[in-house]
């Protein structure tokens, strides 16, 4: 699960992070007072698919297939 960051030097009585209420409400809808949708102890899909596809077996099915392609089209 990941762990948050704690915020430093924000004032005790403004938004979140700082900012003003009205650009946090129109640029985000309010997302940081939603409650938080993931409350399981799943992981998140992109740790998921991070952990699953690394960048060396992706450069590799891409190479597998360009030669499949090239042997289709001889």
């Amino acid at each position: 699960m990941r762990k948050l960051l704690p915020l430093i030097g924000t004032p005790s009585g403004s938004h979140p992070a700082g900012r003003s209420a009205l650009t946090c409400r129109f640029r985000c809808g309010d997302a940081c007072f939603h409650e938080v949708p993931n409350t399981s102890d799943n992981e998140y899909v992109g740790d998921v698919v991070a952990g699953a596809l690394s960048r060396r077996s992706v450069m590799r099915a891409a190479a597998v297939v360009t030669v499949a392609a090239a042997g289709a089209g001889a």
